[in-house]
């Protein structure tokens, strides 16, 4: 008997410390790598951010996406998604709908935004160098002097390639 009584203590405090999406009696936040405070290494590590990061999850046309570099977003419903600075460098955006997402500061170097909707999209500010641009919709992008186009010029300054 005086070995039960520590045995069910024992259970008890471990069981009233540890929630089911707990590590050692540490219970994560479940608002953990919401973007743009989420890990940039991907959804599987969790950290704390408090500064933005860019990264994390969003939710968007019923459906969730990890935003962060070389995410695989081909062909997301990403339409009217606040995406503002973004970390999407090297992410892959082919047929992605993006049509008025807010993508202002947004970091897309070396994004693949082939065949992409961009129609409406907010793009001031925005880091495009080497971005693929090939057949995107452009109609109605919103830009500003600080939008770095696909050839690292910037919008509004003779040269560049932004295309909108």
């Amino acid at each position: 008997m005086k070995k039960i009584i520590p045995l069910i203590l024992s259970t008890l405090l471990l069981t009233s410390c540890s929630g089911p999406d707990s590590s050692g009696g540490v219970e994560f936040s479940k608002t953990a790598n919401v973007f743009p405070y989420g890990d940039c290494r991907g959804s599987g590590n969790q950290t704390h951010h408090t500064e933005k990061t860019g990264c994390g999850w969003i939710t968007a046309d019923e459906k969730t996406y990890y935003i962060m570099p070389n995410a695989e977003l081909s062909f997301a419903n990403l339409m009217g998604a606040n995406l503002s600075g973004a970390n999407l460098s090297r992410a892959n955006l082919m047929g992605a709908y993006l049509s008025n997402a807010d993508l202002s500061g947004a970091y897309l170097r070396h994004a693949n935004l082939m065949g992409a909707d961009l129609r409406g999209a907010n793009l001031t500010d925005a880091n495009l160098s080497n971005a693929d641009l090939e057949g995107a919709y452009l109609r109605g992008v919103k830009a500003n002097l600080h939008t770095i186009c696909p050839n690292g010029i910037k919008w509004g300054t003779s040269g560049n390639n932004c295309g909108f």
